[in-house]
């Protein structure tokens, strides 16, 4: 999940209003050449539900398979990524949108499911934006059929409500929460992405959530608030947190990032004061929220944390960006950070400098053979404001231990969405498919960084589905059955926000050659239901030689990706 607030002073409560986006300097994703984007396909034609769609690709050198299916949606869709779960043998994917409309589809046709789209509850008069990503969740054990939950609030849309609602599968509403203001002026949302998993061990599953509010919330699966929560972090957060069982614990540990306007914290004995943005993690013991370690960073951190394995060992480590509130930038604004999981100390060769503000979530995996690292996307900037990001974007591969692999500059305006890592040949480890707000989507060689499947890095049409404006994640995932549908497939959310006037869509792709490992990093969150729960040392390593065939975890009646990790 990514963001995009603006702001030019440092008041205590950060006034991050949508209006704001006004403001953001000529370089932007406004700007007139963001605007214009790339002619429509020629040719192209599109039918909702299910019908295919032909002539995705301008450019004839580009070798990627047309679209499988084509579907609009009731809204704009800016940051909401697609999440994917298999559920009594049909697999689904699922997407909210300015409109405050929440989809559910049938992945191997694009038809809604029974009772989709819904729309979140609303007071009469209000409007509720979804930007973060639906998190699909079993909060009533495996043998259940799942929740839909998402959180309302936009950069784009003026006099949002603030909330969390969760639905059933069948689309019936299950509860909904509304979360506060954090004084006048300030913005009102929950833009950070819902994780779901134990904070106490227990079976019972929490909804974690962190919120312009400046409070980080868990909820219950009825919706009512658990006890020592909420947990007022200081300042407002955009990060989606990540849930991870870290070795000697009980329960799951909350790792987060945030803002931080002169929270006062504890280092030992010492105690000090931030400015900037916090990396942390957090345990509940006797229903109580302690922050296991804090890392202070003298700028904001609205990139959401990747918790997994980098190295053979089974200590887990946090990747995480810093973003651009605080102005002049510092120093420290274009870094790539990375820390113990355990303990918060800085891992060796890291932090690491990239080219401008981290805003998506890094990606962990394999990106050759015996090469695991981590690959993030930045904005492009030659000096220390926005003004200085001229509309362009970097991809960037990075060892275990913080040396560069290979770096790719994305035409069109700053990207907003996460890099995912998936073998896209029949090679035993991961590619790269990444999204941009005005071309469409980019497939990368792992290895190298070059362009796959005849795209072009120079070419604005020889692109993946050229104009389809990603503000979010693609989502790589196995469609369960058994006929020509099913298989491994590449969804993509495209639309950009509602200043464009353009529907949203979802569109879907067969991948030609179907993996031949586990993809290391599909989506964002990691997983297909986004439940923010990280993977263990077994699963982030490479997994067994699967053959072309889903994972066992996404043909049976509930995935175990929603129960807690362990190690």
């Amino acid at each position: 999940m990514s963001i995009l607030p603006i702001a030019q002073t440092r008041p205590r409560n950060r006034r991050l209003l949508p209006a704001q986006l006004a403001c953001l300097v000529a370089g932007s994703v406004l700007a007139a050449s963001a605007l214009a984007g790339p002619a429509a396909p020629a040719g192209a034609t599109s039918r909702a539900h299910g019908t295919s769609v032909r002539a995705h690709n301008i450019a004839p050198s580009v070798t990627w398979p047309l679209a499988s299916w084509q579907t609009s949606l009731p809204g704009s869709v800016t940051q909401s990524s697609p999440t994917v779960a298999t559920v009594a043998g049909t697999t689904v994917v699922a997407v909210g949108d300015e409109s405050g409309v929440v989809s559910l589809v049938n992945a191997a046709t694009g038809a809604p499911m029974p009772g989709w789209p819904e729309h979140v509850a609303v007071p009469h008069g209000g409007t509720a934006p979804i930007e973060s990503s639906p998190t699909i969740a079993y909060l009533d054990g495996p043998r259940r059929p799942p929740s839909i939950i998402v959180g309302t609030g936009s950069t784009w849309v003026k006099g949002t409500v603030g909330e969390v609602e969760a639905f059933t599968f069948k689309g019936h509403a299950r509860f909904v929460y509304h979360v506060g203001n954090a004084g006048h002026g300030t913005a009102v949302g929950v833009i950070s992405s819902p994780a779901v998993g134990s904070l106490d061990g227990s079976a019972t599953q929490d909804i974690v959530f962190g919120s312009w509010d400046h409070n980080v919330y868990a909820l219950t699966p009825s919706g009512k608030v658990l006890p020592g929560f909420p947990f007022n972090n200081g300042d407002t957060i955009w990060s989606s947190p990540a849930l991870y069982r870290l070795p000697g614990t009980k329960g799951d540990t909350i790792f987060l990032g945030s803002d931080a306007s002169g929270l006062p914290y504890h280092v030992g004995a010492k105690l000090l004061h931030c400015w900037g943005g916090f990396v942390g993690a957090y345990t509940y013991q006797h229903q109580t929220v302690v922050p296991r370690w804090r890392d202070c960073e003298p700028q904001s951190v609205w990139s959401s944390p990747a918790v997994g394995i980098l190295t053979s060992a089974s200590t887990p480590v946090v990747i995480v960006g810093t973003s651009f509130y605080y102005q002049p930038f510092p120093a420290e604004t274009n870094e790539l950070l990375g820390f113990d999981a355990l303990t918060g100390a800085p891992l060796p060769g890291w932090p690491v400098k990239t080219r401008g503000p981290v805003l998506g979530s890094p990606a962990i995996g394999d990106l050759a053979p015996g090469i695991r690292g981590v690959v993030d996307t930045t904005w492009s900037c030659t000096g220390g404001t926005p003004a200085a990001c001229p509309g362009h974007s970097r991809v960037d591969a990075w060892s275990a231990h913080g040396r560069q692999l290979w770096s790719d500059m994305l035409p069109g305006p700053e990207s907003f969405g996460s890099p995912i890592l998936v073998p896209l040949t029949n090679a035993a480890s991961n590619d790269v498919l990444v999204g941009s707000p005005n071309n469409g989507l980019f497939p990368l060689a792992g290895k190298t960084g070059a362009p796959m499947y005849g795209t072009s890095l120079t070419n604005q049409y020889a692109t993946i589905n050229p104009g389809c404006r990603i503000f979010n994640t693609p989502a790589v995932a196995y469609v369960a059955g058994t006929g020509p549908k099913s298989g491994w497939h590449v969804f993509e959310a495209c639309g950009g926000p509602p200043v464009f006037s353009l529907h949203g869509s979802l569109v879907s792709y067969r991948l030609k050659n179907d993996p031949t490992i586990t993809p290391a990093w599909p989506m964002f969150h990691a997983n297909a239901q986004h439940d923010g729960v990280a993977l263990t040392p077994s699963q982030s390593l490479q997994s067994p030689v699967l053959s072309g065939a889903a994972p066992a975890s996404s043909l049976v009646t509930g995935t175990t990706s929603s129960i807690p990790a362990t190690q």
